[in-house]
């Protein structure tokens, strides 16, 4: 009983020892600085205490404060200055160095806090650009691929004006990646009508990493990554949130969401949700029949940080989309497509509705996401789970009782693991090892009656990566390795309905080497050479048969025979046709200048990718629905390069302008020939005035010139008149110069914009008008461009509460 008694005391003598001795611990600092929000000037004078505490600083003329002999590396910091909106923020081992951004009392936006990463390694030598607040908040109604295009060096491809993709440096689809809150976005991006199923008006932050960046993201970056952000949830914060509607004249659509979040000590809780109506939507001379839109989204997020060194979050997300695409589009044969190329208006061309008919897409999209990090002074270990459920549903055009059947019924289900752990310093070194498991199963749902485009798979793939930088004087460098293995089994239907299996297996190694130079305080210099590669995708092997208007057959769903000709009887295996994944050696380089009222950004970059996969004609096909030219899948290897762009002058408190422009040459280097849809140059200016009107807080009025160039890097012209002729006489067009175009690209032209944005208090009120002169154009890298105008003048009204 004596020694029970004493072990007891001892434990509580050590218990308030130790207790005693970490109160008594006061080493730890924090050092900052504090910017108004708009004008980006230091603030001197601000208040900057830790609550529950006696400690606190005034900041100096710089900004720039220090706060010594603090007790712990948990706290909450408080940070205010007369005429400037009240900020806190919780402070932890993970972060250091706040950037402080406070917002002016009558001022529409909110005092922030941003944190650098006291442990960071994701090749910060890569050349990366991001939208500001601002400029998010105007477009947060358009598709996600119209945001990012707002950014230089990134272009879109449509399917009209519902389905919109990104393009970076000239690659799409699976060549892109993008991150969704830390995940993988996983979906059916095997076809360039299948967008992102993500919504803009539910995000925080975007940003474009425009280099090879494999080594920290994984296979599929040959043309870089898109990271998306919801807004972080901040410990001890009041609620805030907001509140927007929005109307717009093109389509009659109305849009509202909604957000919410509120801090306690140790968690917090945030919430979103929108929702979105669209009818027909019109060109300047005519109406789009059938391009209506349908959207329902909402997410919730919970943070927890029990101790000091842990923190846990979980984040769910629905997203459910109906979209029609143009009904003008679909043709069976090439003697309606004659007829659709020719008429002035559009095929099936009626008043505008609500009504979204065939053909069109459903899909819904889930994403879970759990996260624990574990953070000390010397380093930080994060675990990630994802979650991702896709359901995609296509109806075509067809006839009878199918009507209403899908033709495409697709789940996608991935499972994702990721490790990271950013290790301490070894010597000068700082980097980052990184652990990727990924479990993805695509099932094709049985009732469509036709014979599945593409077949069931399930993919599990492994990653480990290493990143390291030194920092030296005014030089950064940075090295990073990969290494990635893939086994996918298949299961599908030939044409004659009958099984057929296999088993694909790739692997791959990635790296990455970089050099940021600091020329002065003004400008540095970025370098990165990174290789990346990507397996071939599943629709890319073995897809079959008619998608909307085009006839294609995949890698291993045709061959040729002795006498030249093309059959698509069997399915073919590795053996039978190896097949190597594309491999991508991408070099670019930015010089970056920031001085007084400049900001300034050029960046160059060459792209050279081995047994790069394309789609070419092949031949003349009849079918139960007509005659119609067909596409196979191919490998050659492919050369770009390019230039981007962009800038921000301050002439006045007043004036201020943006300019951003980019450059591409891309092309084929055996055979040589051109790709048929590549993006054309691009300039922009904008230039923003913000009166002084006495009834409102802030005030703003922009303009903004945008002009496309005509593209002159296109192949060959083949009308359908000629394909028709060549079809009755048994010529063959595509032997010696496969790739053609039916039209040539259209001329280039200029659109005008015009904003305006006021507040009042806590009111934003916003008015958009897009496409001023209503000017007839067509883009370039729109599939539906042969057959329909673009959008014409829009007005856009947006009326937010912030809370």
């Amino acid at each position: 009983m004596k020694a029970l008694l004493r072990t007891v005391i001892f434990l509580f003598l050590s218990l308030l020892t130790f207790n005693l001795r970490a109160q008594g611990d006061c080493t730890y600092s924090l050092q900052g600085q504090i910017f108004d929000a708009v004008t980006k000037e230091p603030i001197p004078f601000a208040s900057v205490r830790i609550l529950d505490t006696t400690k606190g600083v005034i900041s100096e003329e710089s900004g720039e404060f220090l706060i010594a002999g603090i007790c712990s590396e948990d706290f909450v910091l408080e940070i205010t200055h007369l005429g400037y909106k009240k900020t806190t923020h919780h402070h932890d081992p993970s972060h250091e160095d706040p950037i402080i951004y406070l917002a002016a009392d009558e001022q529409m936006l909110e005092s922030i806090v941003v944190e650098a990463e006291g442990i960071t390694a994701q090749l910060e030598t890569i050349t990366a650009n991001s939208l500001s607040q601002q400029e998010l908040r105007t477009r947060q109604s358009e598709s996600l691929g119209d945001v990012l295009g707002q950014i230089s060096g990134v272009n879109t491809i449509r399917t009209g004006q519902n389905v919109v993709k990104p393009v970076i440096h000239g690659l799409h689809s699976n060549r892109i990646l993008i991150i969704n809150n830390g995940l993988r976005h996983e979906f059916q991006n095997w076809g360039t009508d299948h967008a992102p199923e993500i919504d803009p008006s539910l995000v925080d932050k975007i940003q474009v990493i425009k280099g090879a960046a494999a080594v920290p993201y994984g296979p599929d970056a040959l043309g870089g990554v898109v990271l998306i952000d919801q807004e972080e949830i901040e410990l001890s914060s009041h609620l805030h949130g907001e509140a927007r509607l929005t109307g717009k004249s093109n389509g009659r659509s109305g849009e509202g969401t909604m957000y919410l979040q509120k801090g306690f000590k140790h968690f917090g809780v945030m919430g979103r949700g929108s929702w979105l109506k669209q009818g027909d939507l019109h060109a300047p001379d005519y109406q789009l029949t059938n391009t209506g839109k349908n959207e329902t989204s909402y997410a919730a997020g919970l943070r927890v940080h029990p101790v000091h060194f842990l923190d846990i979050s979980a984040y769910y997300s629905h997203f459910d989309q109906e979209l029609g695409v143009l009904r003008g589009g679909v043709n069976g044969n090439l003697d309606d497509l004659l007829i659709a190329l020719e008429s002035p208006v559009p095929n099936e061309t009626k008043p505008f509705s609500y009504d979204i008919n065939t053909p069109k897409q459903e899909i819904t999209h889930d994403l879970f996401k759990a996260v624990a990090t574990y953070t000390d002074d010397h380093q930080s270990l994060s675990v990630r789970y994802g979650r991702q459920f896709n359901h995609r549903k296509e109806f075509d055009v067809r006839r009878g009782n199918d009507l209403e059947t899908p033709n495409i019924n697709l789940e996608l289900l991935t499972n994702t693991l990721d490790v990271d752990w950013a290790h301490p310093k070894i010597g000068p070194l700082q980097g980052k090892v990184g652990f990727q498991w990924l479990q993805q199963d695509n099932e094709n749902i049985p009732g469509t009656n036709t014979i599945p485009f593409v077949p069931n798979f399930d993919t599990r793939r492994l990653g480990y990566y290493l990143i390291e930088s030194l920092e030296q004087g005014d030089n950064t460098y940075e090295l990073g390795v990969r290494f990635d293995t893939q086994h996918s089994s298949i299961a599908g239907r030939d044409r004659q309905n009958d099984v057929y299996r296999d088993e694909l297996d790739f692997e791959n190694f990635t790296a990455s080497i970089g050099w940021i130079k600091r020329l002065n305080h003004k400008s540095n210099w970025r370098i990165n050479f990174g290789t990346a590669w990507r397996p071939p995708n599943i629709a890319e092997l073995y897809r079959f048969g008619r998608h909307l208007t085009f006839i294609e057959y995949g890698l291993w769903r045709y061959q040729f025979t002795e006498t030249g000709q093309i059959t698509t009887r069997d399915v073919l295996t590795q053996d039978d046709k190896p097949i190597t994944p594309e491999k991508g050696y991408k070099w670019i380089s930015s010089y970056n200048y920031s001085h007084n009222n400049l900001q300034l950004e050029v960046t160059g970059f060459v792209n050279y990718i081995e047994n790069f996969i394309y789609t070419r004609p092949a031949g003349i096909t009849t079918t139960v629905r007509g005659t119609s030219p067909y596409f196979i899948y191919d490998q050659a290897d492919a050369l770009l390069w390019g230039v981007d762009l962009s800038g921000q002058l301050v002439h006045n408190e007043r004036f201020n302008s943006v300019f951003r422009g980019s450059y591409l040459w891309s092309r084929q280097v055996n055979p040589k020939d051109y790709f048929a849809g590549q993006p054309p140059a691009n300039v922009s200016y904008a230039l923003s005035y913000a009166p002084s009107i006495p009834i409102f807080s802030t005030s703003e009025i922009s303009v903004e010139l945008d002009y496309t160039f005509e593209q002159f890097q296109a192949p060959r012209v083949l009308t359908v008149e000629e394909i028709l002729d060549a079809g009755r006489n048994g010529d063959d067009l595509f032997i010696n110069q496969p790739d053609f175009d039916i039209l040539p690209p259209p001329p280039g032209y200029l659109l005008t914009n015009l904003n305006w944005r006021s507040s009042i208090k806590q009111f934003e009120l916003q008015l958009r008008l897009t496409n001023l002169f209503n000017v007839s154009y067509r883009n370039y890298t729109d599939r539906l461009r042969y057959f329909a105008d673009d959008l014409g003048r829009n007005f856009t009204l947006s009326l937010s509460y912030q809370l």
